[in-house]
């Protein structure tokens, strides 16, 4: 490995995994939220409409490469069953929060994450680059989880503006973290996004493939249908453990 003055982590499926998860929870509290707001709504209709919408703007979000909102999803399934009512509206707010309750609750750090933190904030300046929607919701695990002080910086597409694997995004690491591409080391578990993405900014990539090894999806690649493909996408180095990376580092 060539060396390097930073650090950038994907965060979920490469620092964290969701445990006993699924999208159904989040609607689920979504929903019932939205009653409690005053909202008439028909589960089932409303289901439908919210996974429609969600659906529509996040590939084109991810076509276009900038970032969406939760928000938006909201509002739009609402409007399409006759409720006028905007996105920003404080009760599609609050909704949001209650959807990505039990998101939060079931992220779990990886094996020997926090371990491998301590050991490598010693050597590098650490970043986390995480594709999320809702930043507050990254903020949250990150403190919850125990490992939010590892990070000199933390940058969430929701604030950016774009997500990986556009260049914007990885130019604002470079600007965050005050290092050269090439002095940047980028581990992430999705193979476009992550290496791909960094790899095209000039960093080194770290493959962590932990989750394939379980043989987990990705919980959006899944929601969406979307294939995990492996073809002419080559990383610098591929690990399967944190034990792998330390090794790597020498």
């Amino acid at each position: 490995m060539l060396p390097a003055e930073g650090m950038a982590f994907d965060l979920f499926g490469t620092l964290v995994l969701q445990e006993q998860f699924s999208f159904d929870q989040c609607l689920d509290a979504l929903y019932h939220n939205l009653l409690s707001s005053g909202l008439s709504l028909e589960k089932g209709t409303f289901m439908q409409a919210y996974r429609e919408v969600n659906r529509q703007l996040m590939r084109q979000a991810m076509a276009e490469g900038r970032e969406t909102h939760n928000r938006l999803w909201v509002a739009g399934a609402l409007q399409t069953l006759g409720h006028a009512i905007a996105a920003d509206d404080p009760c599609i707010a609050h909704a949001v929060e209650a959807y990505f309750e039990p998101f939060i609750k079931s992220c779990q750090l990886i094996p020997e994450t926090r371990e491998m933190l301590q050991t490598v904030a010693k050597r590098y300046r650490l970043a986390l680059l995480s594709n999320f929607t809702h930043p507050p919701a990254v903020d949250r695990i990150l403190t919850r989880l125990g490992v939010a002080e590892f990070f000199d910086v933390v940058l969430v597409s929701g604030r950016v503006g774009v997500r990986k694997p556009h260049p914007g995004i990885f130019a604002a690491l470079t600007e965050e973290m005050q290092l050269l591409p090439r002095e940047i080391i980028f581990i992430g578990d999705e193979l476009e996004a992550d290496i791909v993405g960094a790899r095209n900014a000039g960093m080194q990539t770290v493959w962590m493939n932990y989750r394939q090894r379980l043989e987990r999806p990705s919980p959006l690649g899944q929601f969406l249908g979307l294939s995990e493909v492996a073809d002419q996408v080559r990383p610098d180095y591929v690990i399967g453990s944190w034990g792998e990376l330390l090794a790597l580092l020498g």
